[in-house]
Order: structure tokens, then C-alpha cells, then sequence
């Protein structure tokens, strides 16, 4: 008889992501100005993280988008004041997106509202903690962006 599936190390590890994903999205969410959704946040905090002057493409391929859904929140984040598209000047056929100050604001804003939230988290687990689980996070990704890439070959068992 196969085990159940709390038994189940794999299905308890993907239950426990899948939870701490949302739970932290809805907290985020919970602070976010109104009218924002979570995935224009995703976009400031890349923007403020990695800077900015990303292709569309590129957006897409770092939030796990299609460029149809990322161009659908680019032209609305736009519409708001956060970004601005503008012709690449090496290749006017390509866009580059970048915040504005607006955005970066708005982002430093949301910020400050999360970092109670930050705070608590930093205090409750110590960084030895979040080193220590990312080599099998790390891992995981690694495999699973490898399994699920339109070329992937046929994976072997580790």
C-alpha cells in the first residue's frame, strides 16, 4: 500500500511552499495602496532589486509571466505613473521599462508599511536559519526550472 500523502515527504515539502507563497502574498497584499495588485508590487521590488531597463521579454522570463500578461500590467503600471516604456536606443524595435519616480515612491512607501511585518520575521528566525534552507531551496528550483524548460531532456533520478 503506497503511503498517505501526509506521510509523504515530497507532498508535505511542495504543501509547505505552496502555504508560505500565500501567506506571504497576502500579507504584502494587505499592505499594499488600494487598487494595487500584488503582481505591480513584483515589478517594483525586480525594478528596485536588479534596476531597471528591462525588455518586456525579460520581465516575463523573471516573474514567470507571459509577455501577453506582462504587457497587459506594463501598460496599466504606465497608465498609473509607475514605469515608463521607452523605445531601446539600439534597437528601436525592442522596449526598455523603467520606474519612475513615482513608482520608486510609491515602492519606498510600501516598504515602510512592511517593515513591521520585516522586523518580526528578522526575530523570529535568525539568518543562520534562512542560510541553512537554501541549498535544498536552491536545489529544488534548479531542478524543477530544468524539468519544465521547453528543451528539457528526459531527467534522471539523482
Amino acid at each position: 500500500m503506497p503511503p498517505a500523502p501526509q506521510e509523504r515527504p515530497d507532498l508535505q515539502v511542495f504543501s509547505t511552499i505552496t502555504a508560505i507563497d500565500h501567506l506571504m502574498r497576502l500579507s504584502i497584499s494587505r499592505r499594499l495602496p488600494p487598487g494595487m495588485p500584488y503582481a505591480h508590487f513584483e515589478l517594483l521590488r525586480l525594478f528596485a532589486r536588479d534596476g531597471d531597463g528591462q525588455t518586456p521579454a525579460e520581465l516575463a522570463r523573471a516573474v514567470m509571466m507571459t509577455k501577453g500578461a506582462i504587457t497587459s500590467i506594463l501598460q496599466k503600471m504606465e497608465a498609473e505613473g509607475h514605469i515608463t516604456v521607452l523605445a531601446d536606443a539600439s534597437d528601436r524595435r525592442k522596449k526598455r521599462v523603467r520606474m519612475t519616480r513615482h513608482g520608486r515612491d510609491g515602492f519606498n512607501r510600501i516598504n515602510t508599511a512592511l517593515r513591521a511585518n520585516t522586523q518580526l520575521l528578522r526575530s523570529a528566525f535568525t539568518e543562520a536559519e534562512f542560510r541553512e534552507a537554501m541549498p535544498f531551496l536552491t536545489a529544488l528550483r534548479v531542478f524543477l526550472e530544468d524539468i519544465t524548460s521547453p528543451d528539457a531532456p528526459s531527467v534522471e533520478p539523482r
